[in-house]
């Protein structure tokens, strides 16, 4: 895939390599695109939610919480150090 980014967006990218957070640009994107794909999974756990309280069903307030903590782990662990 080749991407044209805007010059801000590519100033950026460039500059988080050059910072050595990341190893190359594409790194930079495959994150960005993580964290969009994680974003996306909240919202529709959030609509999936609010339709239970829609119908009035209940969810155990830990168990939500522990599910949370959960989800929050897994998609930091999907984050290559570096």
């Amino acid at each position: 895939m080749d991407l044209n980014l805007p010059i801000e967006a590519n100033d950026f990218v460039k500059s988080l390599v050059t910072q050595g957070k990341y190893q190359s640009e594409e790194d930079v994107v495959v994150d960005g695109i993580r964290l969009l794909k994680g974003r996306e999974e909240l919202r529709a756990k959030i609509a999936a939610g609010i339709d239970h309280l829609d119908r009035c069903e209940s969810l155990d307030e830990e168990a939500v919480f522990d599910e949370v903590e959960v989800e929050i782990q897994r998609i930091e662990s999907l984050r290559k150090p570096g």
